[in-house]
């Protein structure tokens, strides 16, 4: 086969891949972007754009295409008390959000990184990597029943948390923080709605370490699911089915949502593994950079997973495309310094409160935290840094 040549190589055209492609053409590089599926298509996810989101994705040039989704200003947040949450004024972003279907969102982004001059190829599969040494150099790929060889200075590998292309190279994952998520998107006669809801959840009378979320979707539509960490003991015998009814069921009649055997029949009712807080380490290898949930970036204080991912695709075409022009293709290692610069820390500190999570009496001690206004307010500031302390809440 005659090989296909580009400076940078996407595998993976969701968020952490399309931007990445995007970023690196903007950039100067000749990209080649391949996905295994035909755009539009959709992916089970909460779909919640955060202000951080917002802010990448308008450095695109799509700031203005964004305001077709639902846009959302507060959160609410139910243990057994209830409050609100609006998100804080800073310069540098917006203080607001969106609800955006992945289906959209994901066409919208790809589309982006095309008319950037990226060349995308769609219904085609990874198959193997190609090394030379220690070497990441490209990749072979399946459209149809024909393999294709591509070759790059650089591969970023952003196919998601079941990352065939980190499989293949035997790297592991740190799998200490993961989340199963199960959602649903369906019609509701709610009021139409510009807050984001998030409840705690208890499984026959143990409190977990998730969450329950509504979020509006605007035109009679809503997103709704809930999402819990393996790393509770008793996370083996949860039925995330049964959870996610269990939980439907506790929300207002009025809205009349369909029952939970009909989502599953239509097949909207869909699950989906979300790593977090750093799951591969390093995240590169000699030619080789990892982005998005592969390499599991998902912020763990709220499992926002679109907002990092695109922040670590744009960092991955930022440092793969200077690579080529200074250390090479084998020293990537400025990729690892600079997302352990950003998010290390707090990543640390989420994964450790984390791990305690997984006793049920340390969840019950947290959700009393969480009812105490002073703790709420420590909390917001831990989750949000300096803009935390003058974030607008109110007990509702």
């Amino acid at each position: 086969m005659t090989p296909q040549y580009s400076d940078v190589l996407v595998v993976g055209g969701g968020p952490a891949g399309a931007t990445a492609a995007w970023r690196a053409a903007a950039l100067g590089a000749s990209v080649c972007c391949l996905d295994k599926a035909q755009f539009p298509r959709d992916k089970p996810c909460g779909d919640g754009l955060t202000p951080h989101a917002i802010q990448l994705i308008s450095t695109m040039g799509l700031e203005d295409d964004l305001k077709k989704f639902h846009r959302v200003d507060r959160i609410k947040i139910v243990t057994k008390a209830a409050w609100d949450v609006r998100w804080p004024e800073r310069v540098e972003k917006p203080n607001y959000g969106y609800v955006a279907r992945r289906l959209d969102l994901d066409e919208m982004l790809l589309q982006c990184a095309a008319s950037t001059g990226v060349r995308v190829e769609q219904n085609t599969e990874f198959v193997s990597p190609i090394t030379e040494g220690n070497q990441v150099v490209g990749v072979i790929a399946r459209h149809g029943d024909k393999e294709q060889e591509y070759r790059a200075k650089v591969v970023i590998g952003a196919d998601g948390a079941h990352s065939r292309v980190k499989r293949s190279l035997g790297i592991a994952s740190d799998s200490g923080l993961v989340v199963i998520a199960i959602r649903a998107e369906m019609s509701t006669e709610a009021k139409e709605s510009t807050t984001l809801e998030a409840h705690l959840l208890e499984y026959y009378g143990d409190h977990i370490p998730g969450y329950g979320w509504v979020f509006p979707m605007g035109g009679g539509r809503v997103n709704i699911g809930v999402g819990y960490l393996t790393n509770y003991r008793g996370s083996r015998g949860i039925n995330a089915r049964e959870l996610f009814d269990k939980f439907k069921c506790q929300l207002p009649a009025d809205w009349k949502l369909p029952d939970t055997e009909q989502l599953l029949r239509s097949k909207a009712l869909q699950a989906w593994r979300l790593p977090m807080a750093f799951t591969t380490r390093p995240p590169w290898r000699p030619g080789l950079l990892l982005a998005g949930d592969a390499a599991g970036v998902a912020k763990p204080a709220s499992g926002a997973g679109i907002s990092r991912s695109i922040a670590s695709g744009m960092l991955a075409a930022e440092v793969a495309v200077d690579a080529l022009d200074t250390t090479g293709p084998t020293d990537l290692s400025r990729y690892d310094k600079v997302l352990r610069q950003r998010w290390g820390r707090s990543y640390g500190f989420f994964r450790e409160v984390l791990r305690l999570g997984g006793n049920p009496r340390m969840i019950g001690l947290g959700l009393r935290t969480c009812d105490n206004a002073f703790m709420r307010q420590v909390l917001l500031r831990g989750c949000y840094g300096r803009a935390g302390a003058t974030m607008d809440y109110r007990d509702v």
